[in-house]
């Protein structure tokens, strides 16, 4: 072997020896797209008018706020006329129990009493679910992003009225090849850059959820890595690059 050869091995050599880390694959970069991590369209699950919207797009809300009232007079009336049948009913039932016990009625009177009591608790409980049902609640905490329908409006059931995202945190889903599975495992710390925000725009996040699904025609899965988001700085929409 030429001594420029011999030369050349034993500085790679060397330099390996030094720098073991430099003979690894350099990181792969995926690009992807920062999605909300939670997004619900808020429907109506009973037909009926708007009487009132109490908030507007870009509320924050908070799950179990009311963000919309249904008209609902007759129904509250129902429930008002189903307490004092309630109550009429258990009164009479009370008073069974003692003239049962002294031989005034027989057991199968006293039953019935009993019954209607029960039956009359429960259509009760119903008139209450039904107004109940004419308030519209957030399911979870989010950001009001669309007010799709407006007061005085009638609307059928399952009918969309808000569509919320939570972004506290987010998603960035990038594909991979399965390939590519090895560089990757849930709960593995990944850095997620966002160009659009700038080249200081460095996320860290980690590997939440591996799709164990492979699409047949194009051989990728998906990947979704948690980052959080407190200050609201990632938008769902934007391309992200993760590196693998």
């Amino acid at each position: 072997m030429p001594s420029f050869c011999r030369s050349l091995v034993a500085a790679s050599l060397l330099l390996a020896a030094a720098f073991p880390a430099t003979l690894h694959a350099a990181p792969r970069t995926f690009d992807g797209l920062i999605l909300p991590y939670r997004e619900v369209v808020v429907s109506t699950p009973v037909q009926g008018q708007i009487d009132t919207i109490l908030v507007k797009e870009g509320d924050a809300v908070t799950a179990g706020q009311t963000l919309a009232q249904l008209t609902s007079r007759l129904e509250s009336l129902e429930m008002l006329r189903a307490k004092v049948v309630m109550a009429k009913k258990e009164f009479d039932n009370k008073g069974s129990k003692s003239l049962f016990e002294e031989k005034i009625i027989s057991e199968d009177e006293a039953l019935n009493r009993r019954s209607e009591a029960e039956i009359s608790r429960l259509q009760h409980d119903v008139a209450v679910e039904l107004v109940a049902q004419r308030t519209i609640k957030a399911p979870a905490d989010g950001l009001v992003v669309e007010k799709l329908r407006e007061t005085g409006e009638t609307v059928t059931a399952t009918q969309p009225l808000f569509r919320l995202v939570d972004i506290t945190q987010v998603f960035a889903q990038i594909f991979i090849r399965a390939e590519d599975l090895s560089l990757v495992e849930v709960g593995k710390t990944l850095s997620v850059r966002v160009p659009v925000l700038g080249a200081d725009a460095v996320f860290s996040g980690t590997v939440d959820f591996i799709d164990p699904r492979v699409d047949a025609a194009s051989g990728l899965l998906r990947v979704k890595v948690l980052i959080p988001n407190p200050a609201a700085r990632l938008k769902a929409g934007l391309r992200a690059e993760v590196s693998l």
